[in-house]
């Protein structure tokens, strides 16, 4: 066992062919040399449950297991529940209380889906939910920040993430705000640059706040982005800024948990050949823990160098390991069984939270009778948040509906056809121009020869918008299986 592997999180991602088995070498050698935790990505509920039991009875000291929480346990666990997206939440939970624009927040909807999410993490075994995104979608430019954040509000994404964490918590499962300092307003993710003169003072009295609120209500670990920002000191990489992680964060903030930084293998902006050098700097900027490397011992080997030619200062090290040892040891397991397993109230409520999370933003629904067809007219482009598009049509099928899957819309049909658009969600990336006139011409072309037409939009509500409001478009969001279940739902409901 070394010190120095107690800095480090591998990732245990499952393999469709192999499942997690193609990993024991992996796990022996960071079972052995004493990690700091592990991050659980795919498998079945019962695959994970039983790799985790192993993981916490052989560890020779607690560990932080993690796994991606943005929708929920169900997010990347098979079997476990899957919830909306932050800015679907977000945009349900704020309520018009008094019907004169004095806007309150359903406290209740954000504390359960967090509940609910620790606990199904706690009954595999999982203690470490990733989850909640802090960043403020502010630049209006990005799919993704849109979507997994929780609004361009400072206020209002601060009481969402506060009440997240602190539900989270209560449940004795450690929740990371995401991403500091911040991917909104005040940093250009293409450059790093600062979008305007005064972005230090607007990203500290905005893009902050967030942040500052997941900290006052106890978060337990904060996530650092990968990104430069020059403007802000941190021209080299935010993990690599004393100037944010040691100045910012840790002094004038008073955050005194764990600080990881992003998953390693999963940066394509990262030099896999510098893991070494990035994994000392980071630490060295006061981060504790060096999440998903693709060479763990690699990494290992490279911060026990660092702190025998002084690069690595050893109370920067022993500092690093007290923090996750602290919330490694509260957060652990005696055994998961122990943990409340999700009642027939809880599924039916999440689902019905996904279905008010689908709403028709223009146009009428149409009338579904005994068969429809269904058009996907955007190639999805996979990353690993998405699911396939098969589960929208797998759903119809289950309300005893027949189903015709076409490439294009077939000639002289004349069901109703329910378009799929699914574009592009690339990190800075807006829809593009010719996504949208793509699914315009196939929508306007079945309009034209007379059918019941509607477009399911799988994108924040204003990308949605941006198709016309001449067309009947459904929001869902973004094609997880949940979504896509609460869209089929939405379209075939009677008016």
């Amino acid at each position: 066992m070394t010190t120095h592997a107690r800095l480090i999180a591998p990732a245990l991602r499952w393999d469709r062919a192999h499942g997690f088995c193609y990993l024991e070498g992996l796990i022996d050698d960071a079972l052995e040399l004493g990690v700091g935790g592990f991050l659980i990505e795919g498998g079945s509920r019962d695959e994970v449950a039983a790799l985790i039991g192993r993981l916490h009875s052989q560890s020779k000291s607690p560990i932080l297991v993690g796994a991606r929480a943005e929708r929920g346990a169900g997010e990347t666990i098979e079997g476990l529940t899957e919830y909306p997206p932050l800015g679907a939440l977000a945009a349900i939970a704020a309520i018009d209380a008094d019907g004169g624009g004095v806007a309150s927040l359903d406290v209740d909807l954000i504390r359960r889906t967090a509940r609910l999410t620790a606990r199904e993490f706690k009954s595999v075994g999982v203690n470490w939910a990733l989850a909640p995104v802090c960043d403020l979608d502010v630049a209006r430019g990005s799919q993704r920040i849109g979507i997994r954040g929780a609004g361009s509000e400072a206020a209002i994404v601060a009481a969402i993430v506060s009440e997240w964490v602190d539900a989270c918590q209560a449940e004795a499962v450690v929740a990371c705000a995401m991403h500091f300092p911040g991917i909104g307003r005040a940093i250009d993710q293409s450059t790093g640059a600062p979008l305007l003169k005064d972005a230090t003072a607007m990203w500290r009295n905005s893009d902050l706040v967030p942040f500052t609120a997941a900290i006052d209500a106890g978060a337990a670990s904060v996530m650092i982005a990968h990104l430069s920002a020059p403007g802000l000191g941190a021209p080299e990489g935010v993990m690599r800024s004393a100037a944010l992680v040691a100045n910012v964060l840790r002094t004038e903030m008073h955050f005194d948990g764990i600080v990881t930084t992003i998953a390693f293998d999963r940066e394509p902006t990262l030099d896999a050949t510098r893991e070494g050098e990035h994994a000392v700097a980071a630490i060295a900027a006061g981060c504790d823990l060096i999440l998903a490397p693709a060479d763990l011992s690699g990494v290992a080997d490279a911060l026990a160098r660092a702190e025998k030619t002084g690069a690595l200062n050893a109370n920067r090290i022993r500092e690093a390991t007290m923090r996750i040892d602290r919330w490694a040891g509260w957060a652990r397991l005696v055994t998961p069984s122990d943990a409340r397993e999700p009642s027939m109230d809880d599924v039916m409520w999440s689902r019905q939270v996904a279905d008010r999370c689908v709403r028709l933003i223009s146009g009428s629904r149409p009338w579904v009778g005994a068969t429809i067809e269904v058009v996907e007219v955007v190639e999805v482009r996979h990353d690993d948040s998405r699911d396939p598009l098969v589960h929208f049509a797998a759903t119809l099928r289950a309300l005893h509906i027949e189903v015709a899957e076409s490439a294009v819309p077939t000639p002289r049909e004349r069901a109703p056809l329910a378009i799929l658009f699914a574009p592009g969600n690339g990190p800075g990336d807006a829809i593009s121009r010719d996504e949208l006139d793509n699914a315009r011409a196939v929508a306007k072309t079945s309009i034209a020869a007379g059918r019941d037409t509607i477009v399911v939009a799988y994108c924040h509500p204003r990308a949605a918008a941006a198709l016309g409001n001449d067309l009947s478009i459904v929001c869902a969001w973004e094609p997880t299986r949940a979504m896509q279940q609460a869209s089929a739902r939405m379209i075939v409901t009677p008016r």
